[in-house]
């Protein structure tokens, strides 16, 4: 297995100026009221009136979009838009959950976003999941982020007679595509598989896993259409289960003939992200902006790390990626279990020292597909999640299938939040973590001096929380992978921006009408800052923003302001 560097930071100078500008406006330090606190568990319905706010779309759709997707103006904040998360939890939508009440539910003890699982399920239940989830987000007034998870080329074994094909220790087996099997008139002897390539791509020494890993045999030869095999690891082979190739060089494209047609499904249903499965090369991405453009979509793309080969190249998947995944199922299947744990936390800390989003994903509460509380290990395993600073955990089966999925996305968000608490336990540690976030070095100098520059001040005063103006979301990101122990507002009109920026670390999403001035648009942040009860008066928040702003600068300019 190859090392996951990262970089190393190198730029003193910048923060340095940084630094000393940060303190020298903030030598008049004033007390500052009592900071808006993060619970483990929504925040109970406030009979306080909450003001109706319009909000129109800052940018243009594309034309694919639906014009629903453009304008903010259906949202009316409530009790729930006011419930402010750290780690995010993303769950996997099925049939346990599919019904706007236990949508609602699960957003009311602590989920953030919902995963469609594009490898289930036809276009048409998809579709009726994210009208349940578009429903729910405008009657709650928050916003919501989906993530199309589209199939990626997986590899799966055929349909066989019966039970399945019994694989005896040491015995010889043959395979072959499923068209070819079928060319050759369907011989007893050979077992199906679903790869057109699998008799080219697959060489004498080659592994060849089953079923999660649970059955393995090795390869002795190939004639370009039927593998020769012996079973080492032996036991009932079943139709349609997964095949990994821990060793090959997989020769098929990272986006198959149905991803395509997924990922055109979900431009037009006003997805927000997009995870691509099986990535291998930063090409993978790139190839599949590329088709996501022509097709008028903009969704942020997740890069799902499960091959060796994307652990080798992950420095340059990351830098093409909008987020990263860590997916543990099919990693886990590929390299040994033993070095999981140490790839998923350097993938983890280059992300963050990137800016980039991460998932920690699969297996984390599986206990509780059928029982109602989770394991110890279980809670280690979300717990260290949250330490190595991941910004999303992610639910499966345990909610798209499981008995319990309330009970399990409520377990996770205590779980998380007696993490962040751990994190945030002194004003010492405090001062250390935004120490800290002045050596990150990102790609972007501006941005990085700007979000560099608010750990100085958060260092240097007592301050309630952060409000970015944003068109594109680039900033807020960047003060996410910080993250700051006090709450980061990411403010545009543009309701897709609020969407996505949603499932960053900390980050709660408002929309605002479009501003015409710089210090009109600062006046509209605290006034929906204080009016639709995020922070108190007299708070002391540290606003960002682009100057001028009718032109769309690059954020530019911080303001420390009282509300």
């Amino acid at each position: 297995m190859k090392n996951v560097a990262t970089k190393k930071a190198t730029k003193p100078t910048a923060k340095s100026a940084v630094k000393l500008s940060a303190k020298s406006a903030v030598q008049n330090k004033k007390t500052a009221s009592k900071p808006l606190t993060t619970k483990a568990s929504p925040a109970k319905v406030s009979s306080k009136p909450v003001p109706k706010t319009a909000s129109k779309a800052m940018a243009k759709p594309v034309a694919a979009k639906s014009a629903s997707a453009a304008s903010g103006a259906q949202f009316k904040p409530n009790d729930m838009s006011r419930t402010h998360y750290k780690t995010k939890i993303l769950c996997t939508f099925g049939p346990a959950i599919a019904s706007e009440e236990k949508v609602e539910q699960l957003l009311r003890v602590g989920a953030t976003a919902f995963r469609l699982n594009m490898s289930h399920g036809s276009q048409e239940v998809h579709k009726s999941s994210i009208a349940i989830i578009r429903a729910v987000e405008k009657k709650l007034g928050i916003h919501i982020p989906i993530i199309a998870d589209v199939q990626g080329p997986k590899i799966r074994v055929g349909d066989l007679e019966g039970a399945g094909v019994s694989l005896i220790n040491g015995e010889t087996v043959k395979f072959a595509d499923e068209a070819v099997w079928k060319k050759l008139k369907q011989p007893k002897d050979v077992i199906p598989v679903r790869y057109p390539t699998f008799g080219r791509d697959i060489k004498p020494g080659s592994t060849v896993l089953f079923d999660d890993g649970l059955l393995k045999v090795k390869a002795l030869s190939s004639d370009g259409q039927i593998v020769s095999a012996i079973v080492e690891n032996g036991g009932l082979l079943k139709s349609r289960k997964g095949i990994n190739l821990p060793d090959v060089r997989v020769s098929q494209p990272s986006l198959t003939e149905k991803d395509k047609k997924d990922l055109i499904f979900a431009i037009q249903n006003d997805c927000d992200y997009l995870a691509l499965s099986f990535v291998r090369t930063a090409q993978d991405v790139i190839t599949t902006r590329e088709f996501m453009k022509k097709h008028g979509g903009d969704m942020w793309i997740i890069a799902k790390i499960e091959k060796p080969e994307a652990i080798t190249n992950i420095e340059t998947i990351v830098d093409v990626s909008d987020a990263v995944m860590v997916a543990r199922g099919d990693m886990g299947v590929e390299i040994p279990a033993a070095e999981v744990p140490i790839v998923q936390k350097r993938i983890i800390t280059l992300c963050n020292n990137q800016a980039k989003p991460v998932i920690t994903a699969t297996q984390m509460l599986e206990s509780m597909i059928q029982n109602p509380r989770p394991t110890r290990a279980e809670a280690s395993d979300v717990s260290n999640a949250v330490f190595d600073g991941t910004d999303v955990v992610m639910l499966s089966a345990e909610t798209s299938v499981g008995a319990f999925p309330v009970e399990t996305v409520e377990y996770m968000r205590t779980i998380c939040a007696e993490a962040e608490k751990e994190m945030n336990r002194s004003a010492e540690m405090q001062v250390r973590r935004a120490e800290a976030a002045l050596d990150i070095k990102l790609p972007d100098d501006r941005s990085d001096a700007i979000a560099g520059a608010v750990g100085t001040i958060i260092r240097e005063m007592s301050v309630d929380a952060i409000a970015a103006v944003t068109a594109t979301g680039k900033i807020v990101r960047y003060m996410a992978s910080r993250k700051f122990s006090i709450p980061v507002f990411s403010v545009t009109s543009d309701l897709a921006i609020s969407r996505k920026v949603s499932l960053l670390w900390g980050v709660h999403a408002i929309q605002i009408p479009e501003s015409k001035s710089t210090d009109e648009a600062i006046e509209s942040v605290k006034e929906a800052l204080v009016k639709r009860g995020y922070l108190p008066k007299d708070a002391t928040v540290v606003i960002s923003v682009g100057r001028p702003i009718h032109l769309r600068s690059r954020t530019n300019m911080l303001s420390i302001e009282s509300l």
